[in-house]
């Protein structure tokens, strides 16, 4: 990472100037009391063992289609490894999945068995992290899907791989599936947003509109200003740290599954390893650029009714400190040949950090039958 970069970090976390403060709740936004506790253990972070442990992992820079991507890339332990694709959604990053990518790369080594291998390859998103940014338009899920498609195919040479996505990553996974079944065996999605149905509605899908727009009107302004005036907000995240921290650390904190003292599952290095990347790599702007995307370009939503016919396991987690909305598995019918169903009471909006046993056993049943085919 940048050392300039991280040198001005510290110089402005230590500048840091406290807004009006609104009280020690959740209510009205980040408490001024967690965010500054918050920016203490940032200043006190260390950025050379945070890169020590990057450095350990095995990273690599691929080009596709004019787009430099970075990934990491683990080689599966076991007799036959499936290649397994994961995509990360906002305000995460690659770094979500590394608790989960060894019990998925070397299951043999965790107690599970070696048959059920992956080599897992984690891409990250156009302009997240060390990816290139993506053109000032941001880009769809779909168009993301077909970057996927040929760094999956042509540049790693997996002519037959199967994937999972969360967040935005999930939206990216199922135009994969739509788009690309001679390639894509299956796909695995951890709650998938899905748009509310057109009509006419089963009664849990009149639920589930109800749900959406109760939680958008108290919860999705972020995402109306992320796909409205990203420019505009992105000055204050570029500019500043405590402002970088506050609008993700509120929304990692609040999509977080709780752990039974109440903390967050979410663990703090991880927070504050997150905060780094995304200022260190000065992202935070083109990380708001899928939201404008997706309600700009033409073709960005994944039509009702038009089902691929790929395998399709969807896990719905739950838990969060903020409940999203949980789609009613109808309403994943209309868009996906759903093969497998299951709902559990904690992981929250980050199984792979909240649940990473859980979402490990997750992909293994659902992904085993098509081992053949990959």
């Amino acid at each position: 990472m940048d050392a300039d970069a991280l040198r001005e970090l510290s110089r402005r976390l230590d500048g840091y100037r406290k807004s009006t403060d609104l009280g020690s709740g959740w209510d009205r936004g980040v408490p001024g009391d967690w965010l500054d506790a918050l920016l203490e253990d940032w200043r006190a972070f260390d950025a050379h063992a945070f890169q020590l442990r990057l450095d350990a992992l095995r990273q690599q820079r691929a080009e596709v289609a004019g787009h430099a991507l970075h990934l990491v890339h683990a080689e599966g332990r076991g007799p036959s490894p499936l290649p397994l694709l994961l995509t990360h959604g906002w305000p995460g990053s690659f770094l979500e999945y590394l608790p989960v990518l060894p019990l998925l790369s070397d299951p043999g080594g965790h107690g599970a068995d070696p048959a059920d291998a992956f080599t897992v390859i984690i891409p990250s998103l156009p302009g997240y992290a060390f990816s290139t940014p993506p053109p000032p338009t941001g880009m769809t899920g779909r168009q993301v899907a077909r970057l996927w498609h040929q760094l999956m195919t042509k540049g790693l040479g997996h002519d037959h791989f199967v994937a999972h996505g969360s967040d935005l990553g999930a939206g990216v996974t199922a135009w994969l599936a739509r788009d690309q079944p001679d390639a894509v065996a299956a796909i695995h999605l951890a709650t998938p947003g899905l748009a509310v149905a057109p009509g006419p509605r089963t009664e849990q899908e009149e639920d589930f509109a109800r749900a959406v727009q109760d939680w958008t009107a108290e919860e999705g302004g972020y995402m109306h200003e992320h796909a409205t005036k990203p420019a505009t907000l992105a000055v204050g995240l570029s500019d500043s740290p405590a402002g970088l921290a506050a609008w993700t650390g509120e929304k990692i904190i609040a999509w977080s599954s709780t752990r039974p003292d109440g903390s967050p599952a979410f663990d703090r290095e991880l927070l504050l390893g997150t905060l780094t990347l995304y200022w260190a790599t000065n992202t935070i702007t083109t990380s708001l650029l899928p939201y404008w995307a997706h309600r700009h370009l033409p073709g960005a939503a994944l039509p009702d009714r038009d089902v691929s016919p790929v395998p399709t396991a969807v896990s719905i987690f739950g838990g969060e400190r903020v409940a999203f909305p949980k789609p009613p598995r109808e309403l994943a019918e209309r868009y996906y040949n759903i093969t497998s169903w299951a709902e559990h009471p904690t992981g929250g909006h980050f199984p792979a950090v909240a649940e990473p046993e859980l979402l490990a056993r997750s992909l293994r049943d659902a992904f085993r039958p098509m081992r053949h085919r990959a």
